[in-house]
């Protein structure tokens, strides 16, 4: 980016050249010069001219971004067309724009024109600076890198951050502190980032999928209205031949729960649609597959962000997805490595390479509960999803192998 400034400055707007050039050599070695020219601007900025420190450098090749050859950078001179004392969106009258002109086809010294750059130089990084004053990413930024090269002695950046939180509800560092940020959660920045998302009362789930995969940095896909069993609670089964009342029985009481019709209830489990959706993450490669199982920072981080924008109302079911090059075989005798499949997770037995992706881990997040992780003996504490026969018995305990 900053070559191509360089190459070519009047493809960049006036206030984006600036900015890129503060943030690679800094706004001291930055000269705003007078314009003489009279003619229509074909951009914000007319010229652009870097003065090295030695001759060795100049026509280098940047490296990256530019930052490391800012060393060689003696001064930048910038004139911009869009504002000044001189030209034809001067301050002045154009009888000064004229005699200097004039002054220096002839070949007369441009200390008239210096002296006037002294007081367009001053009011141009005004200018700049009260632009940036008023846009809180860039005095974000400006925190952040006051931060970092000052090696940790000027405070954290923290204003814009907070400002934020508070405006999303989540000021309060106890409220923050709920989501782990220090155990693989959410991040105070990625609640401030978010923080228009989370005003609004209701989340459309279009716009919940683009958060998770924008967070995760995996493609993320939400199907709602997933059918499943649920275990009815003793009190409200319907049995023949009860007495009625808390019991539950089919005695026709005002009330009762088994009324014929309207409340009674065949069975002890009943089919609900409107309590469960299926989050499915994926195609995934062979390390965000291990990061997303549960236990992993990126199933932590999931989990509270779920949290946080559903609540406890609703029951996730998260299916990973993993790509069919990442299928990887289990040998007994591999080495096992922090990173290794888990038995029944992440484990295959193969004779031939996969022919398509594989989708069989499935496991539960319930929003709002503490969240699952892996304690020193290889347990945790999930809900693994059975297809044929998913209940609300409580949470099951899986050993890692």
């Amino acid at each position: 980016m900053i070559s191509q400034l360089l190459h070519a400055p009047q493809q960049f707007g006036f206030f984006q050249a600036v900015r890129l050039l503060e943030r690679w050599v800094g706004l001291e070695r930055v000269q705003f010069h007078n314009s003489v020219s009279l003619s229509f601007p074909a951009s914000e900025i007319e010229s652009l001219q870097a003065h090295w420190t030695s001759p060795e450098v100049v026509g280098l090749p940047l490296q990256g971004d530019g930052v490391a050859s800012a060393g060689g950078v003696q001064r930048i001179d910038l004139t911009p067309a869009c504002m000044g004392l001189l030209g034809v969106s001067g301050a002045l009258p154009l009888f000064y724009t004229e005699w200097l002109a004039q002054a220096e086809v002839k070949g007369r010294h441009a200390a008239a024109r210096a002296f006037l750059d002294v007081f367009s130089h001053r009011s141009v990084t005004l200018f700049y600076q009260a632009w940036c004053k008023h846009r809180l990413a860039l005095r974000h930024e400006h925190e952040v890198v006051r931060h970092r090269e000052s090696q940790g002695v000027a405070p954290a950046p923290r204003a814009l951050v907070s400002e934020a939180l508070a405006l999303s509800g989540m000021g309060l560092k106890g409220l923050r502190h709920r989501l782990g940020a220090e155990r693989g959660g959410v991040s105070d920045e990625a609640l401030a980032y978010f923080s228009g998302i989370l005003q609004q009362r209701t989340l459309p789930m279009a716009q919940l999928q683009r958060l998770l995969s924008h967070y995760l940095g995996v493609p993320v896909r939400i199907e709602p209205f997933v059918g499943r069993w649920y275990r009815v609670p003793e009190a409200g089964r319907t049995v023949l031949g009860g007495a009625g009342g808390a019991a539950g029985a089919g005695a026709a009481v005002s009330g009762g729960s088994g009324v014929l019709g309207r409340s009674a209830l065949l069975g002890e489990r009943v089919w609900q649609r409107n309590l469960c959706v299926r989050l499915v993450l994926g195609p995934l490669s062979h390390i965000p597959f291990l990061r997303f199982l549960p236990g992993g920072a990126g199933a932590q981080a999931l989990h509270q962000w779920l949290s946080l924008l559903l609540g406890p109302a609703l029951e996730v079911e998260v299916q990973l997805q993993l790509r069919r090059d990442a299928v990887r075989g289990c040998a007994l005798d591999a080495e096992r490595s922090p990173l290794s499949g888990r038995l029944g997770w992440g484990t295959f037995l193969l004779t031939e390479p996969a022919s398509s992706d594989r989708q069989d881990v499935h496991y539960d997040i319930r929003p709002g509960e503490a969240v699952p992780s892996w304690g020193p003996g290889g347990e945790v504490t999930v809900m693994p999803h059975f297809p044929a026969c998913a209940s609300a018995d409580g949470p099951a305990t899986a050993t890692a192998t």
